[in-house]
């Protein structure tokens, strides 16, 4: 019997899917398989679900994203199709990780917008299209950059003590380990000035020391200065700053977009953000020995071949049409001035009080190429810089302040009510007896502000893409607490 089969490989844990089909028997079994870490990033369509990282036809990727539309993009299309069936342009008013963008762009124009510069790098990429660089090409540049390898003799110092810090923390002594995980942002290190071993310090005034001797501007070594030894190796850093530094230098969104996505598999912290860099130690200072496999694990992989790998998946995007347009503004500034008349208009704002500027400053900083201040923290009287090393100035959504919420809403709500277009907004639901995140606004009250632009709010659950009829008290709670709900404004 001939069968035909299907698979994923995916360069993050993840598993392989495959469907094996016989021609007497048209319904695929699934059968899955555990995926290693370092697989090569490959991708085959197929009609099937999808799991990671490779991008079977519109469905990709880019970034490991909070809220992410992954699962849900068919439902979000058949929404979007059905209070426009004209098949007209549509506006992704807070595109992110540019998931959704890219899966209406199978049959749609697309203009996609987002605050942050990171956004309209991954959109632009994703919508628009093909490299003008082969890999082979950009693989060589790296090989050829002089400066990169000027900043990894610059930081050998570090390098070397990381790489002694994993040797021991093998051996069972991670002390060094933790060092250089609470206090090896040479930023932060430098402002701070905390107490470290002999070791570290010599390292850090050393690397310092060569670093400025290059006489290269501060957006040049960022990554090396303000994420490396929390967010990433400095092996890693250093890499990340050379590919980044030849994606500006040539002005190239998919090159650029390519590095935010080696970023986002690589930085070394609970949850792929860059909230927080991982706490070594417990509440007791004692150190968490469980994690230590994890850390040298993802510290060990090669920034440049996971960006060779992502390279190579953003070439093989299908671009069905090269108009598509992405946008780096605030959503009332677009809907006040579209730069195309959208047919319909997809939102999904955050609707929680943590900021995605907060969980993405890295990547932001990486998009602008910029070397920005640092933001101070409540500690030490606020003169300690914050251990994040968030972005000085990041964007506060007004979507994540109760009192600004719901001006927010009716903003959004009007904006579009006034382009005379139809609505799809993404919410959620929320259980306040289980661990969710609470909703900065109720359900009720996002239905009761869209009710007030739009003849027509219709409430859809994504559990079972049904439509249900909600109460006041079901609104808040929407089956499960977490489950995703779509409201059709017409």
């Amino acid at each position: 019997m001939k069968r035909l089969l299907a698979c994923f490989s995916l360069p993050s844990p993840c598993l392989i899917v495959a469907f094996a089909i016989s021609p007497s028997n048209p319904r695929a079994s699934r059968i899955t398989k555990p995926l290693q870490k370092n697989s090569p990033a490959e991708a085959h369509t197929a009609r099937s679900e999808w799991f990671g990282d490779a991008a079977p036809s519109f469905v990709f990727r880019p970034i490991h994203y909070l809220g992410s539309k992954l699962r849900i993009l068919e439902a979000i299309g058949q929404a979007v199709d059905r209070v426009d069936p004209s098949g007209g342009p549509v506006c992704d008013l807070f595109s992110g990780s540019a998931t959704v963008s890219r899966y209406l762009s199978q049959h749609r124009r697309v203009l996609a917008v987002d605050v942050q510069e990171y956004g309209r790098v991954l959109a632009e990429a994703v919508l628009n299209g093909h490299p003008t660089w082969s890999a082979a090409l950009v693989e060589k540049s790296l090989s050829d950059d002089d400066r990169g390898q000027a900043i990894r003799r610059a930081v050998e110092p570090l390098i070397r003590f990381e790489n002694e810090a994993a040797k021991s923390a093998m051996r069972g002594d991670i002390e060094p380990l933790c060092q250089l995980l609470e206090l090896g942002n040479l930023a932060s290190l430098s402002a701070n000035n905390f107490p470290i071993s002999s070791q570290l310090s010599k390292a850090v005034h050393e690397s310092q020391g060569r670093i400025d001797a290059l006489a290269l501007s501060g957006a040049e070594t960022v990554c090396v200065r303000h994420f490396g030894g929390q967010y990433f190796s400095y092996a890693q850093a250093v890499e990340l700053d050379a590919i980044a530094d030849l994606a500006r230098d040539h002005r190239n969104s998919v090159m650029l977009a390519a590095a935010l996505s080696t970023a986002s598999h690589l930085v070394n912290s609970i949850g792929k953000q860059f909230a927080q860099p991982i706490r070594p130690r417990d509440k007791f200072g004692v150190p968490k020995r469980h994690i230590v496999k994890k850390i040298l694990l993802e510290r060990s992989l090669s920034a440049r071949s996971v960006f060779m790998g992502y390279l190579r998946q953003y070439e093989r995007l299908a671009v069905n049409r090269h108009d598509h347009v992405a946008v780096r503004a605030d959503f009332r500034e677009i809907l006040a001035n579209p730069t195309f008349k959208p047919a319909v208009v997809y939102a999904d704002p955050p609707y929680t009080r943590d900021h995605y500027s907060r969980f993405y400053h890295s990547l932001e900083t990486i998009a602008l190429g910029d070397d920005p201040l640092i933001t101070n923290s409540n500690l030490g009287g606020g003169k300690l810089q914050s251990r994040g090393g968030y972005r000085a100035g990041r964007h506060q959504s007004p979507f994540c302040i109760k009192s600004e919420a719901p001006a927010a809403f009716s903003a959004l709500f009007g904006g579009v009510a006034a382009l005379n277009v139809p609505l799809v907004l993404s919410y959620s639901g929320y259980d306040p007896s289980t661990e969710a995140r609470p909703r900065v606004m109720a359900l009720d009250a996002v239905i009761d502000l869209a009710r007030k632009h739009f003849a027509q709010v219709e409430v859809q659950q994504l559990m079972n893409l049904e439509h249900m009829k909600l109460n006041k008290t079901s609104l808040n709670k929407a089956a499960n607490g977490t489950t995703e709900i779509l409201l059709l404004c017409r």
